[in-house]
């Protein structure tokens, strides 16, 4: 996996030999309403994911991670890309993974 940040967007890319996937959030510091955002996909690419989903595994995995850690993270903007596949949980994976390795302090990569 590979961890970047944009501005105030942090990402996670999971790239496999049969899937990738990319989600990227903006972190708030208090409870509020998530906007969701759509990355434009490819001209002709087919919509594999819809916002509900990815909305329903990202809440999921935050839950989890927060529980997990102690911590209470909170999230104002999720970026997803609708021609990434959303089967087998994939961004409630992602999610943790990004947070874990933020709550670690580890680095993301500015692009």
């Amino acid at each position: 996996m590979r961890f970047t940040k944009s501005n105030d967007v942090y990402k996670v890319i999971r790239i496999t030999g049969a899937q990738d996937n990319i989600l990227g959030v903006c972190f708030s510091d208090k409870e509020c309403e998530i906007e969701l955002i759509a990355w434009d996909a490819k001209r002709g690419a087919k919509i594999r994911s819809s916002g509900d989903e990815v909305l329903e595994q990202v809440l999921s995995g935050l839950k989890w991670i927060n529980e997990s850690l102690g911590e209470n993270y909170f999230l104002s903007k999720i970026y997803f890309l609708p021609s990434d596949s959303s089967s087998n949980s994939v961004y409630e994976l992602l999610i943790k993974k990004l947070i874990s390795h933020f709550d670690s302090g580890n680095e993301f990569v500015e692009a």
